[in-house]
């Protein structure tokens, strides 16, 4: 399969599928002339389609039908319908599933002798900066693999795991952005209260959180390497850190993740 020339069929296309589109026009992985989609609403979908430039259709049949790549993006308890009404579609095809829930184990109970992956991506794909946490257990052959690491690679950081640690694994990407989210209002409202403008200390706060993380995964630093760099002693910094850590964030954090695992 050529990269460039790869067609990919968007099999539900809410606000994860969508957004995948969008990464992936975004880095211009394949042409929008090669994607296509498929919903419930066709109204709504031809909309959100044109707007993109890629072709609405009217089926799920009719998408899958000469994709190479198929994103099943459906609720959760759709998929197994959804999948057996187009299996016919499906041979020989990479099936990309991104339903929260839904793993190779429940795959191959619906989908013998077809080549499926289960994913958990999150919403920053839009922009080409996503993660795509990735079941270990899956059907890919090799070249098959290649390819779905050569397209999504381009759109998210690419992470395998155990079976029994998806939903774990999509928790901590796919949930943890609105946590994030809350933080830099947070730190914007801190701001403001000491007297910038707003628009000012959102710009300062998000590009600080994108440059701080991109210098933590390019470099291989610990956390907490980078925190003790920055807290001189005696300084601004360290009391700052402090105040945090009176607070309680480290506990904070990790029983926000609690909170969904049950």
């Amino acid at each position: 399969m050529s990269i460039s020339e790869a067609k990919i069929a968007f099999v539900g296309f809410g606000s994860m599928a969508s957004a995948i589109c969008d990464g992936i026009l975004c880095k211009e992985v394949v042409k929008a002339e090669n994607i296509t989609a498929s919903a419930r609403n066709y109204e709504k979908l031809a909309a959100n389609c044109e707007k993109r430039g890629i072709r609405a259709c009217s089926t799920n049949a009719e998408a899958a039908k000469d994709a190479d790549i198929v994103v099943i993006g459906v609720l959760p308890q759709q998929v197994k319908a959804i999948c057996e009404e187009i299996a016919d579609c499906l041979s020989g095809k990479i099936i990309v599933n991104i339903a929260y829930g839904v793993g190779c184990a429940d795959y191959e109970g619906f989908l013998k002798g077809c080549n499926h992956i289960s994913t958990v991506p999150n919403t920053p794909v839009s922009v080409g900066e996503g993660i795509f946490v990735c079941e270990s257990r899956h059907t890919l052959t090799d070249e098959q693999l290649a390819a779905f690491k050569e397209i999504f690679g381009q759109i998210a950081l690419l992470e395998f795991v155990a079976p029994e640690l998806l939903d774990l694994g999509g928790i901590v990407a796919g949930s943890t952005p609105a946590f994030i989210a809350q933080v830099a209002e947070g730190l914007a409202d801190a701001a403001v209260k000491h007297g910038m403008q707003r628009a000012a200390a959102y710009r300062l706060v998000e590009q600080m959180m994108c440059g701080t993380a991109k210098y933590l995964l390019e470099t291989g630093m610990h956390p907490g390497v980078l925190k003790d760099g920055v807290c001189s002693p005696g300084g601004a910094t360290i009391k700052g850190v402090a105040a945090l850590e009176k607070a309680g964030i480290r506990d904070a954090m990790i029983e926000s993740i609690d909170s969904i695992m049950g």
